[in-house]
């Protein structure tokens, strides 16, 4: 029976310099921690490329399923492992063309890492290929094949498969130092802090709720979406803030136009407070760029100023469309679609100010003394831990 691996590219490490090792090193962790629950028996690095051992073949999708979410992998292949010799090498690749008759066509895909190897990488093609052509009858389909085998030569081994998944690629997360997520349930903002998971930042989350002026739906769709997200990034807590009482004495005292822009600057500060407790560097927000009346540059600029730490729009120039598409790939939209009622979003007045003036929003601020009504903040928070990749 053949000895099975998964062979694992990719592709941005590569271009790391004098960082590459630790780069590398954290994208091996984070497999060994993704494939907790399935068995192999080691994970090493292989001139340039990740090799897992000892897995069980015959669960092969699910190892598939576990390892596209692994941020940083570009691709992988499921590989049989033979010695560096060109007759074993022809046996395997003709084994994969097993289930296919000669209605079919193929095509030779190797690379050769060990340049030693005495024939090259188009030699190999050629006579591995001509050997299945004798033997199975296939045709040869350089452009659009049914079957790509892909032959990897690497120092004295050979690997050969037949199925490179594409994963996410990006930056292998825990690269990327942390950073305090404000999410929804809507449909941006789990986009938003996916982007950010696959430049390699632990990302943590808040959510701000009006309940019991709403109901606690929000709260319970954020979790399954963060349930989701843990698949990227393994684990993460979550603050949940009430901002019902806020909201009330902006509404009893202020001009309805300001409430939008008034309740995310509230947020903001919030959110200040608790990264700086927790030492996170920066706030992602899935705000993009005139979608709704708090996202005109006039009002970003406004809210920005509420900060003391960057904040980051990974969105900012995305259309909905795009971040619909998304969506949909890393399995959020489903969930974010689902009926709720959002803190800011249910006390939206009918004419909303869209060009607000920073000095005329902190004037106001002062009239309710919006400092002093989130300094008991952590009194008010609940905090909830997700795992995605429990035993």
């Amino acid at each position: 029976m053949s000895r099975h691996v998964i062979i694992v590219h990719y592709h941005e490490l590569s271009l790391k310099g004098k960082n590459r090792n630790w780069f590398e090193k954290t994208l091996l962790k984070n497999i060994k921690r993704h494939l907790s629950n399935l068995a192999f028996t080691n994970i090493s690095r292989l001139s340039g490329r990740i090799i897992v051992e000892g897995i069980d073949s015959t669960i092969w999708n699910e190892y598939a399923d576990i390892m596209s979410n692994v941020i940083g992998i570009r691709n992988f292949i499921l590989a049989a492992e033979t010695p560096l010799d060109l007759e074993q090498i022809k046996n395997k690749a003709l084994e994969a063309c097993d289930s296919y008759n000669k209605n079919n066509n193929f095509r030779i895909s190797s690379r050769r890492q060990n340049k030693n190897f005495k024939y090259t990488s188009h030699q190999i093609n050629q006579i591995v290929g001509q050997h299945i052509v004798d033997q199975k009858g296939l045709m040869v389909n350089l452009n659009n094949p049914n079957l790509d085998i892909l032959i990897e030569i690497v120092n004295d081994k050979a690997f050969i498969g037949t199925k490179k998944i594409r994963a996410f690629g990006g930056l292998p997360v825990g690269t990327g130092e942390s950073a305090l997520s404000l999410i929804s349930s809507g449909i941006d903002s789990p986009v938003a802090s996916f982007n950010i998971i696959k430049r390699g930042v632990s990302l943590d989350y808040i959510h701000f709720h009006s309940a019991p002026a709403t109901s606690r739906q929000s709260i319970y769709n954020v979790e399954s979406i963060l349930k989701q997200l843990c698949k990227y990034q393994m684990n993460c807590t979550l603050y949940l803030f009430p901002l019902l009482d806020i909201q009330n004495i902006i509404m009893d005292q202020i001009d309805s136009k300001y409430w939008v822009v008034l309740f995310r600057r509230a947020m903001i500060k919030i959110a200040n407070k608790v990264a700086q407790q927790h030492r996170y560097k920066v706030l992602i927000s899935g705000e993009n760029i005139g979608q709704v009346a708090s996202q005109t540059l006039s009002n970003i600029a406004t809210i920005d100023d509420a900060s003391s730490m960057p904040i980051i729009r990974p969105l900012a120039g995305h259309n909905k469309e795009e971040i619909v598409d998304q969506a949909e790939i890393i399995d959020t939209y489903q969930i974010s679609i689902e009926p709720y009622q959002d803190c800011c979003s249910y006390f939206v007045p009918p004419n909303p100010e869209t060009k607000s003036k920073l000095d005329r929003i902190q004037m106001l601020e002062k009239k309710f003394n919006i400092d002093n009504m989130i300094n008991d903040y952590q009194n008010k928070i609940e905090v909830k831990e997700f795992s995605y990749y429990e035993k």
